[in-house]
């Protein structure tokens, strides 16, 4: 088969906008390679970074089972006495500490209240006197 080519002179603007539209409309060879190559790095990054994540979590899974003999020894009952008293401790203090924040609520409501009726007060007299 037989192609036959003309080659046609095309003002240069044309061939310009027409350059300017394709470079627009589709990525060159060259920034698909780059992207690509640049892919290809984080992917290698990331990977270094996961390798070396994996090998903190074997050390410390290392350190755990080294530790874990020594923790399952029952605590004694000073200790358990302490963490209870402090297990109460804190469960009154959370307890008071919410007792004092609903008296802030009901007391900022009630001084809500105040000024909404002085205001009230306030908007009535200006009405009857004919100022707004």
């Amino acid at each position: 088969m037989v192609r036959l080519v003309r080659r046609v002179p095309v003002p240069g603007w044309i061939r310009r906008s027409a350059r300017s539209w394709l470079d627009a409309h589709y990525v060159r060879r060259v920034d698909h390679k780059n992207d690509i190559r640049d892919s290809l790095w984080e992917i290698k990054v990331v990977a270094r970074e996961l390798a070396e994540l994996r090998a903190e979590v074997e050390r410390l899974n290392a350190r755990v089972a080294k530790i874990a003999p020594a923790a399952e020894a029952a605590p004694d009952q000073a200790r358990m006495a302490r963490w209870d008293d402090a297990h109460r401790l804190a469960v009154e203090t959370a307890s008071a500490m919410d007792r004092i924040l609903q008296n802030e609520v009901l007391l900022w409501q009630a001084v809500d209240r105040v000024e909404s009726a002085a205001a009230g007060d306030a908007g009535r007299e200006a009405a009857r006197d004919g100022i707004r």
